[in-house]
């Protein structure tokens, strides 16, 4: 049988772990999917940093890697490398014990350094070298002596920052009005940092030897790429299918402004540059297709394809079996995960406390960003707690750091001890928390597609209650079920009531919902690649497919499925 190559475009940049990213679950997801076939191979291109992360992505998700194709430069730029090297340097294990005081350490190696001076200045018999090192000399000394006196060294070069803080610190220039779509401006490097101007000309040169790599393989049909986040991937010159799952910068700008300032600005030019030159596009749901894709940025809507994902199933991951009690089983297991995940904590005080009880909670698996809401579903917890009195914790999964209101709510309420934060969970931990939650919560204002927590959470029997988006009611179609289900994202007071009504009738809530989630789950991820490969081909004019044939490929039933 003959294999057709497709080949998946990835430019993330080196500060990314695929582990921790929704698109990076959806690649592996992805991948597992396309084992199942044998006339398709897809090929991974990606920058020479990324390669380790896609290996360690897909040992984490159990995809098979004997079989995977990864094509890159083979080795990182040297700039990269040196910076690597100092953050292992930096953050290295430290040996147990007394650490030496930064300014003990700063004269010791201050007077090693005088003594080396003095025995090269002594023995020297070139004048111009005697003098640079009387120079260096008497400077080292000068620095050493103020090291000796107390309380001189910090304010010294506490002053020195001050200066050079005032300096940049000067207020920027205002920026630009945002250019029109048909003509997007290219980024003023002048108003850069310096560290994202030299990532930019880096990218731009792995970028240039990764489409070099590609253009060598005429064994490949098609590329596709799974995020708009590139608009170097319009270079290819070959069939090209762009992902666009989402621009929620477009929806919520200045939520997004608060956060990330100019480098969003940047990131979101980058990506209408890519949807502006893209040839075709596939989203995962009808609402990104005509809303954001067609009214929006006027693409064709022949070119744009709507290709749902699979249910996202995490039962298999954490179930024990052969045993008596299977269930019981699997539960103790799942709390040894959770006493892991704990560990996360950023409360580590708290986390410590609870580590060795079982505790009941409220579970929303999320990054923080604007779009996510997690103020809104704090002010619904803290009324909950301090008015209701549910005796629920509420885990999430993002860093407060990532938005300092957040962690300013959580403090200023005193929910230190009642909100954690669990950064950085295993797939594993992440089923585990799930199936130990009373109930899975997603408050999202915006998605590219139904969000994964349904069938996440349903695959290992917890309830579950969401916003009322658009992209959740183009899958969960029942009125019935909505009204259990869903409230509304904006109405805080809403989505504490259906969270207090959810928890008081957790099981009757569950049987509800399950015979849904049933029919979903029969949608998996071959599905998936199927339609995907079907877009391919068309697009690389190897089948005459139409959007009916791509749609037709699975039960519609079947077809809709969170995301």
């Amino acid at each position: 049988m003959p294999v057709k190559k497709f080949g998946i475009y990835l430019g993330y940049p080196p500060s990314v772990d695929l582990r921790a990213e929704g698109l990076g679950r959806h690649l592996a997801e992805f991948l597992k999917g396309a084992q199942g076939r044998d006339d398709v191979r897809f090929v991974v291109a990606c920058p020479s940093w990324l390669r380790a992360n896609i290996l360690q992505l897909c040992e984490a998700c159990n995809v098979r890697t004997e079989g995977l194709e990864i094509i890159s430069p083979k080795s990182k730029p040297l700039l990269l490398q040196v910076y690597q090297g100092y953050l292992a340097f930096k953050y290295r294990p430290r040996k147990a014990g007394r650490r030496e005081g930064r300014l003990a350490r700063m004269r010791r190696q201050l007077g090693e350094m005088l003594t080396r001076l003095e025995g090269r200045l002594v023995s020297t018999r070139s004048v111009p070298l005697a003098l640079l090192l009387g120079s260096l000399l008497g400077t080292v000394f000068l620095v050493f002596r103020l090291c000796r006196i107390p309380g001189t060294v910090a304010p010294f070069f506490q002053r020195i920052g001050k200066r050079i803080q005032t300096r940049l610190a000067a207020p920027p220039p205002e920026p630009p009005a945002p250019s029109p779509l048909t003509a997007v401006e290219p980024v003023d490097t002048d108003r850069e940092s310096l560290i994202a101007r030299m990532y930019r000309l880096m990218e731009e040169s792995e970028a240039a030897l990764m489409r070099s790599m590609i253009e060598a393989r005429d064994d490949i049909a098609a590329w596709y790429s799974p995020t708009a986040f590139w608009p170097h991937f319009n270079r290819i010159r070959a069939p090209r299918l762009m992902c666009v799952p989402d621009v929620v910068l477009t929806d919520f700008p200045t939520g997004f402004a608060l956060v990330a300032g100019s480098q969003l600005l940047d990131n979101f030019r980058h990506v209408e540059k890519a949807i502006i030159g893209g040839e075709y596009f596939v989203t995962y749901s009808e609402e990104t297709k005509w809303h954001t894709l067609v009214e929006r940025y006027g693409a064709d809507p022949d070119t744009v394809f709507v290709v749902p994902h699979g249910a996202n199933r995490l039962d298999d991951i954490i179930s024990v079996s052969g045993f008596e009690d299977n269930e019981d089983a699997t539960d103790t297991y799942c709390r040894s995960l959770l006493r892991n995940a704990l560990r996360k904590s950023v409360n580590d005080a708290y986390s410590s406390v609870v580590i060795s009880t079982e505790i009941r909670f409220i579970f929303y698996a999320s990054q923080f960003r604007p779009n996510k809401n997690v103020l809104s579903l704090l002010k619904a917890y803290n009324y909950l707690v301090k008015r209701r009195f549910i005796g629920h914790k509420l885990v999430l999964t993002g860093r407060p750091l990532e938005q300092s209101h957040i962690k300013q709510y959580i403090f200023k309420n005193n929910l230190q001890n009642d909100v954690l934060c669990l950064h950085g969970l295993t797939e594993q931990e992440l089923a585990a928390c799930y199936r130990l939650a009373d109930l899975a919560v997603n408050p999202s204002l915006s998605e590219g597609g139904c969000p994964f927590t349904f069938t996440e959470a349903l695959s290992v029997g917890t309830p579950v209650v969401m916003s009322r988006i658009p992209v959740t009611e183009e899958v969960i179609t029942d009125p019935g079920l909505q009204d259990l289900t869903l409230f509304d994202p904006y109405d805080w007071k809403d989505m504490a009531g259906k969270i207090e009504w959810a928890l008081a009738r957790r099981e009757l809530l569950v049987a509800r919902q399950m015979p849904f989630y049933n029919k979903l789950a029969q949608r998996t991820w071959r599905n998936v690649v199927d339609e995907y490969v079907a877009v391919l081909e068309h697009i690389s004019g190897g089948a005459p497919t139409d959007h009916e044939h791509v749609q037709g490929l699975a039960d519609p039933g079947v077809r809709r499925t969170c995301a």
